[in-house]
C-alpha cells in the first residue's frame, strides 16, 4: 500500500472527524485504483445506555499480518511490531491496516483497551511473530502480594491455589483475583501488562488503585518466574526471565500420605490420594504443566 495514499486516508478522516464525534464512525479504504474512499457510518444506537457501565468494542476480525503506522498528526510512519510493550504505550497512537479484499486495504485505530481479553490474545497472536501469549490468574493478597499461574486449562483455577498454598501458606488475606496477558517470547523472557483501564461510552478510564508489589510470583511451564516490576521507554509492567533449575525428582510429604478432604453440614470426609511411593506433586501434574 502506498504510503502517499494511506496519508490521504489519515487527512480525510481528520476532515470527517466532526461528523465521527456524533454518533459516527468514519470508514477509510483504497480501492482498486489506489483512490481513498472515505464515508461515515452511523453508530447502532442502544436505548437507555448507562454510561456508568463498561463497554467494549465488538470482536475484531480475524486480522492477520496488519501493517502498523504511528500517525501524529498528518503524517504516518510504518512501524515494526513485534512486542506487546509497543501495542500497549500509551503515547503511541496506533492504526493498523489489513486487506479486506483482494483489492482493498482498511485502516482503523488500535482501541487495544476497549476489547476483551480474548480478543486481543487473538489480535496478538495474529500479528505479533514468535511469541507465545496467554492469560495468567493471580491471587491479590491485602499486603499487595500476586501469585499467579498461566491459565491454560479448565482447572488452572485449582493449580493457582495450589501455587498460593506452596507459596504463601496458611495466608488469610486473599482479596481478588487478577488476569493479566503476558508474552513470552523464544529466549524465555517474559513481558505482562497491566491493564489500568475500564472502557466507558466516553472513553477510557483508570481503574481504582490497588496495592501491588514490585515483584510477582508466576507458575507457567513447569516454572516459578519471579517478575519484576519495570519500565521500557513508555511501557511498565511485569518482566522476568525464565531460568533452569535443577529439582528434586521426587518430593514424599511427612508422613507419607495424602488426603483431599471435603467438609459439608459441619462435617469431614478425607479420602486418601496417593501411597508413600507416589510423589504428590509429580501426580498432579505440578512439575510438567
Amino acid at each position: 500500500m502506498n504510503f502517499t495514499f494511506l496519508c490521504l486516508v489519515i487527512y480525510q478522516c481528520i476532515l470527517l472527524d466532526v461528523y465521527a464525534r456524533y454518533n459516527k464512525d468514519v470508514v477509510c479504504v483504497i480501492n482498486e485504483n489506489n483512490l481513498p474512499i472515505c464515508k461515515t457510518i452511523a453508530r447502532a444506537s442502544r436505548r437507555n445506555v448507562n454510561h456508568n457501565l463498561p463497554i467494549y468494542e465488538p470482536y475484531l476480525p480475524n486480522i492477520k499480518n496488519a501493517k502498523f503506522y504511528n500517525c501524529t498528526s498528518l503524517e504516518c510512519t510504518q512501524v515494526k511490531i513485534y512486542s506487546i510493550t509497543q501495542i500497549t504505550s500509551p503515547p503511541m497512537p496506533l492504526r493498523y491496516c489489513y486487506q479486506e479484499t483482494l483489492e482493498d486495504y482498511t485502516c482503523e485505530p488500535l482501541k487495544y483497551y476497549n476489547y476483551k481479553n480474548i480478543d486481543k490474545l487473538l489480535f496478538l497472536s495474529n500479528n505479533l511473530p514468535n511469541k507465545i501469549f496467554y492469560l495468567i490468574d493471580c491471587l491479590a493478597y491485602s499486603d499487595g502480594g500476586r501469585v499467579c499461574h498461566k491459565k491454560d486449562e479448565v482447572d488452572s483455577h485449582t493449580k493457582l491455589v495450589d501455587v498460593g498454598n506452596m507459596a504463601r501458606p496458611n495466608e488469610t488475606n486473599v482479596l481478588s483475583q487478577d488476569e493479566f496477558i503476558c508474552e513470552q517470547s523464544q529466549n524465555k523472557i517474559i513481558n505482562c501488562d497491566l491493564d489500568r483501564f475500564v472502557p466507558y461510552p466516553d472513553g477510557l478510564k483508570l481503574k481504582d488503585l490497588i496495592d501491588i508489589d514490585s515483584k510477582i510470583l508466576l507458575k507457567t511451564d513447569g516454572h516459578l518466574v519471579t517478575l519484576q516490576y519495570t519500565c521500557a521507554d513508555s511501557w511498565c509492567g511485569y518482566s522476568g526471565e525464565i531460568v533452569r533449575t535443577r529439582r528434586a525428582e521426587r518430593y514424599e510429604p511427612p508422613g507419607g500420605k495424602v488426603y483431599r478432604c471435603y467438609y459439608a453440614k459441619r462435617q469431614q470426609i478425607c479420602k486418601e490420594l496417593y501411597g508413600n511411593i507416589r510423589s504428590l506433586y509429580n501426580e498432579r501434574d505440578w512439575l510438567s504443566t
